[in-house]
């Protein structure tokens, strides 16, 4: 399947750049890029130029080497060209998805990639292109965001990004959202901010999308629970548990911090979900390992480490017993490179 990104608009003025308030964007399209999330970008903006009956915005897709762009369903998107002669866009939407660790930029692509991004006005880091941006060092001590299937990886592997847990998020000019519809949230907000709120709304009309969100709501988090109906400070204590893994904070602590005793926490979750504060912290710890022994190569001790566990066998006995496979195994069945518990 070929996807041509159109740039023929049903508009009453050329294509180009209509007056001062034209606004360019790049889509930079990396292999494996969730074809969903970038289309849930463009598509605002072909709209918006319907509704505002002109070329308001210009918009081009690019790869770092000029080829049609792989998108992760198999379907290819054909491209404006190479990302080395973009110039100095408006906006700078960095689109990725699975296997973004994977990704290997040349020292010259990441050079050209910041040089880019910092010439454009915003740069937008789409469903994982926050992995991306981070690894350019773009998101240091930035409040950010990325598709939740990722966020214990980006966490580990960097600590100086300040992940949040939201559809999108804003630090100056750096956006960043969790990919998926998310995206159409993402572009809405931005043609909002050029072309005000009635625009915007008149964009969301005719994309049905009704439900327009701020972006500031929370992703699904690896809690499988329906956790809608228990108290709000079992909700509180299972934000600190999934925001402390690596450094498994005691119960005493938890139950400070939320402000209840031991005892009482111990009573609500045994009321709400007939288990132990323990037991549903190791259950959190557990499903954050196992994200990253399936989606990642980091090593099994690393992995270890990064949650919580005293040893590599300790973790490697817990994982079995939650799961009744070993890390080695699921591993293997996931397709990733093999790590070594020593």
């Amino acid at each position: 399947m070929t996807v041509t990104a159109h740039r023929e608009e049903d508009v009453s003025e050329p294509a180009g750049r209509a007056g001062t308030d034209t606004v360019e964007i790049c889509f930079l399209l990396l292999d494996n890029f969730s074809l969903l999330s970038f289309a849930s970008a463009i598509e605002p903006l072909r709209i918006a130029n319907k509704v505002l009956k002109r070329q308001a915005f210009i918009y081009s897709c690019r790869t770092l080497d000029g080829s049609d762009a792989l998108a992760s369903n198999g379907g290819k998107v054909r491209t404006d060209g190479a990302f080395d002669d973009v110039g100095r866009p408006d906006l700078l939407a960095v689109c990725s998805s699975d296997d973004v660790e994977q990704v290997q930029l040349t020292g010259a692509q990441k050079a050209l990639i910041r040089q880019v991004a910092n010439q454009s006005g915003n740069v937008a880091g789409i469903c994982t292109g926050a992995y991306v941006l981070a690894g350019l060092g773009m998101l240091d001590n930035r409040n950010c965001t990325i598709h939740w299937e990722y966020a214990d990886l980006f966490r580990e592997i960097y600590p100086a990004a300040n992940l949040v847990d939201s559809l999108i998020q804003s630090d100056g000019k750096l956006m960043t959202c969790a990919g998926g519809t998310a995206a159409l949230d993402l572009m809405i907000g931005f043609i909002a901010q050029v072309h005000g709120g009635a625009v915007a709304c008149d964009v969301a009309e005719i994309a049905l999308h009704h439900d327009r969100r701020t972006g500031s709501e929370r992703q699904h988090m690896l809690q499988r629970d329906d956790l809608g109906m228990v108290p709000e400070r079992m909700r509180r204590a299972i934000d600190l548990m999934t925001d402390n893994v690596s450094e498994p904070l005691s119960l005493q602590q938890i139950a400070d911090r939320v402000g209840v005793s031991p005892r009482q926490l111990q009573r609500d979750f045994q009321k709400n979900l007939n288990c132990s504060p323990q037991e549903y912290y190791n259950k959190i710890r557990i499903d954050i390992a196992r994200q990253l022994v399936c989606r990642t190569s980091m090593r099994m001790i690393d992995i270890a480490v990064a949650c919580g566990f005293a040893s590599a066998s300790h973790f490697s006995n817990r994982y079995r017993a939650a799961h009744g496979n070993s890390p080695a195994w699921d591993r293997q069945q996931s397709g990733r490179i093999a790590g070594t518990i020593r």
